[in-house]
């Protein structure tokens, strides 16, 4: 008996009595998590989102707790403890507020589950689940900062033989975060992103036998004939170089009178091919030479994702509305998953991006003016900052470019950061008018994009939450959630420090889980953007939706 009265007193001195202004914030941004965001989640996404949260909110309030009663202290006022009884009044009363959060999440996510067209999974024994959860999480969390303080601890010992105790304190604890900072920063990041990049090498490099490689003589990186080897294009470069329309296909669908239709070009160099970016590149631009690229009515330079991998729907459309008459290149700059590699393989994407096209540019400068095929670019996600990166601005893009397509660039993409920057007033960021709004469209779905004849498209969905994640919503709120809201955002989302940042990255990590033409998925979008910037003769609407209809079995 008396270890089950232990259990509560124990619960009432370390937690209850070392800060009630903890517990009131933890359950506070316990329903801001809870609070309805861009997509929907699985309770285990959702417990352990909650989890943080209530970590976050019960130490902020314990620091201002600890803050508080040390500034007073200063001044000599010792401040009255909460008792025990008004103590579990006040558990008592955030339980309360707890459950009614629980209650008013579940009617509001609803909405969101209606527009995607699912029906709703987060049952009631599912939030019991996802508290369980958040509260396991709260746990390890609480036991990692106990370490922290421990070791604060231990370090404030030492200083405080030549400093006062205060001030030994808070340099301990500045210099304790900044090495566990710094070591995950070289250590866990860097270190571990090149042990990964090594081992998923090892995966991306096997050729299994239902991939063999192109023919002899086909207008494709990976023959007998290449610079490159089938083995080290990587499973990513393989499945691109084996994909893609033929002649004979692309001539069914050839509006009548049009110029003869050509075999598409396909170049892809993977990452181990060369070790470094300058020698993927030579090897790219002399593939390129080898099938005569640079004969082509157009050249599209597509910067890949953090896999290497390739969207067929971005690829295709032009080479269907060009009759084939145009080569595709792309280089490798990661083995790594997306998600890793959109945290820490920025350099190696914007590099790849800067060599590429510059190299692809210099060649068809050294062509006669009027023999120069036309310089197509584009990018998704990751790959969208890439190419980004080999243009100073806006105007650079459309000066440098005969068309170009942006897919769910992320907020680093600085493009995207111009756009905002210098929009026309009072148009939204989710959607920003450049200009007069001719040269540089933003589509938000696909109608967006009918009656225009842009040279530059930004795909960026309004519940694509890796366009939208970005850390300064930690603090401020976004200029998409205070404007005019897209028919994607559901109404009951707003603004929280913190819990809408963590919303959002836990929303990244679904992104791709949902039916196209939500999220992170875009569908036959990119065909309807190639459209409106080429506008190839013959391609009239009708035409262009049966094309639509063929690419949609593609998928992703």
């Amino acid at each position: 008996m008396s270890a089950l009265r232990q259990g509560p007193r124990a619960l009432e001195r370390w937690v209850l009595a070392r800060s009630p202004l903890g517990l009131v914030l933890a359950v506070l941004m316990l329903g801001a998590t809870l609070a309805p965001s861009l997509l929907v989640r699985t309770w285990v996404f959702q417990g352990v989102l909650s989890g943080v949260g209530l970590a976050v909110g019960y130490g902020v309030g314990v620091a201002l707790t600890a803050a508080g009663r040390w500034l007073l202290g200063r001044v000599g006022w010792d401040p009255p403890v909460l008792g025990a009884r008004p103590r579990w009044v006040l558990v008592a009363v955030l339980v309360v507020v707890a459950a009614l959060d629980v209650a008013r999440a579940a009617g509001e996510h609803r909405w969101t589950w209606d527009r995607l067209g699912y029906s709703p999974t987060l049952t009631a024994t599912a939030y019991v689940g996802a508290i369980g959860l958040a509260l396991l999480t709260l746990l390890v969390l609480l036991v990692l900062a106990w370490l922290v303080r421990l070791l604060q601890r231990r370090v404030a010992s030492v200083g405080a033989r030549w400093l006062p105790a205060w001030v030994a304190g808070g340099l301990a604890l500045v210099v304790v975060l900044w090495a566990l900072l710094a070591s995950a920063n070289t250590w866990v990041l860097e270190r571990s992103l090149d042990g990964m990049n090594t081992a998923f090498a090892a995966e991306d490099l096997e050729v299994r036998a239902s991939t063999p490689g192109p023919a002899p003589d086909a207008l494709r990186s990976g023959t007998p004939d290449s610079l490159v080897t089938w083995p080290e294009i990587g499973h990513e470069g393989r499945r691109f170089l084996t994909a893609g329309p033929t002649a004979e296909e692309i001539r069914e669908l050839a509006p009548a009178g049009g110029p003869a239709v050509r075999e598409p070009v396909r170049v892809y160099v993977g990452r181990a091919a060369a070790d470094d970016v300058a020698g993927r590149v030579r090897l790219a631009l002399a593939e390129m030479d080898r099938l005569g690229a640079f004969d082509r009515r157009a050249v599209l330079v597509v910067v890949p994702t953090g896999t290497g991998w390739v969207n067929e729907q971005i690829v295709a459309p032009p080479e269907w509305l060009l009759g084939g008459d145009v080569a595709t290149v792309a280089v490798q700059y990661s083995h790594l998953p997306s998600p890793m590699a959109y945290l820490g393989e920025h350099e190696g994407a914007g590099e790849t991006g800067r060599q590429l096209i510059a190299g692809v540019q210099a060649r068809i400068a050294q062509r006669p003016a009027t023999d120069r095929p036309a310089l197509l670019v584009a990018g998704e996600s990751l790959g969208s900052h890439g190419g980004s990166e080999a243009f100073t601005d806006l105007d650079d893009l459309v000066a440098g470019t005969r068309a170009s397509l942006w897919i769910g660039p992320p907020e680093f993409m600085h493009l995207r950061r111009e756009a905002e920057r210098v929009r026309q007033p009072g148009s939204p960021q989710i959607a920003p008018v450049v200009g007069e709004g001719r040269d540089v469209v933003f589509a938000n779905r696909r109608t967006d994009l009918d009656g225009t004849r842009p040279r530059s498209v930004f795909l960026q969905q309004a519940d694509d939450p890796i366009v939208w994640w970005d850390v300064p919503t930690l603090w401020d709120r976004p200029d998409w959630l205070e404007e005019r809201r897209d028919p994607a955002i559901n109404p009951a989302i707003s603004w929280r420090p913190s819990a809408t940042f963590f919303n959002l990255t836990i929303d990244m990590a679904v992104a791709n889980d949902f039916d196209e033409d939500h999220g992170h998925l875009y569908g036959t979008q990119p065909l309807a953007a190639w459209a409106a910037m080429l506008h190839p003769r013959g391609w009239d609407t009708a035409r262009v939706e049966e094309l639509r209809v063929r690419l949609a079995v593609l998928g992703r």
